[in-house]
């Protein structure tokens, strides 16, 4: 009864069918294997890819260092399949392998060779089995506020009927204090769309319970330098995950963010740039035989 009662709840608030970007929204759709993936661009130069974390979109980068990095770099921001606004599909096995299937998509959808990918969060994870499964695309990579960890409220989420009743609140997307009313008026438009909350939660059961051994298979392969940032007061993944990843990726380093939180790129953006510049520019090191 719980779970009939909150899916019919969630169908009575999903009123859209998402079939383009609201006036208020950047960026453009591209084709990807016949599904659209929204991208928002910026600038010229060695091309950087954002992914967002869990629920995320790309208003978590425009928000932040999107314009920075647009300065001297072409940087593509991106909606998982999903959420934000590109396709949702109940045929999709929500995952990291198909998240990180999904960035090759749209680099050759964009004509993109080689980037380096900074993800967030689940985004993290995802630009780190990229990373791994597809050597010869990335340059360097990025895992922000991200590690081995599965946070408290996804073991609320992952459990039926509780999981459809959270998602089932009209305004499950509670507004962040530190962000601007377009955070949340965003977020608004995206739960609006058809199959948002049944697929947010495919995505986040899928993610951990399917996809967990691809994802430490995925990033002890990773070759390219790795940085990892995270912020000192991250509630939600902590710090010890990311040492833990520490150790998993070999080439890796580890900056720790005073005063940042779980968005260590909103909430502490200049450190953020800092580091991220000083690692993109750092000399690339000489490939090794095995590594292509």
């Amino acid at each position: 009864m719980l779970y009939l009662t909150a899916t019919r709840r969630i169908a009575s608030l999903e009123t859209e069918a998402g079939d383009g970007l609201p006036p208020n929204v950047p960026g453009r759709f591209v084709r990807v294997g016949g599904h659209r993936v929204h991208v928002v661009e910026r600038g010229e130069g060695p091309a950087i890819l954002l992914v967002p974390g869990t629920g995320g979109t790309t208003l978590d980068w425009e928000t932040s260092v999107l314009d920075d990095l647009g300065q001297d770099h072409r940087v593509v921001a991106l909606d998982l399949y999903g959420m934000g606004f590109s396709d949702r599909d109940d045929a999709f096995a929500y995952g990291v392998t198909l998240w990180a299937d999904q960035l090759v998509g749209t680099l050759d959808a964009l004509g993109l060779d080689r980037v380096s990918v900074i993800g967030q969060s689940l985004g993290g994870a995802i630009a780190l089995v990229f990373a791994g499964r597809y050597p010869s695309r990335v340059n360097r990579a990025v895992s922000v506020d991200s590690g081995p960890w599965m946070p408290a409220f996804m073991l609320l989420m992952v459990t039926p009927g509780i999981g459809e009743t959270i998602l089932a609140r009209s305004d499950y997307w509670p507004e962040r204090p530190d962000q601007p009313p377009l955070y949340a008026e965003r977020l608004r438009a995206v739960y609006r769309i058809r199959g948002t909350r049944r697929n947010l939660l495919r995505a986040i059961r899928g993610e951990f319970f399917r996809d967990g051994l691809t994802y430490f298979s995925a990033v002890s392969r990773v070759q390219c330098p790795t940085l990892l940032v995270h912020g000192a007061a991250d509630d939600i993944i902590p710090l010890r995950a990311a040492a833990s990843l520490r150790r998993l990726v070999r080439d890796s380093e580890l900056v720790v963010l005073d005063g940042a939180g779980h968005f260590s790129m909103q909430d502490s953006p200049q450190q953020f740039l800092q580091e991220v510049r000083r690692f993109l520019d750092a000399p690339s090191p000489e490939r090794r035989p095995d590594q292509r």
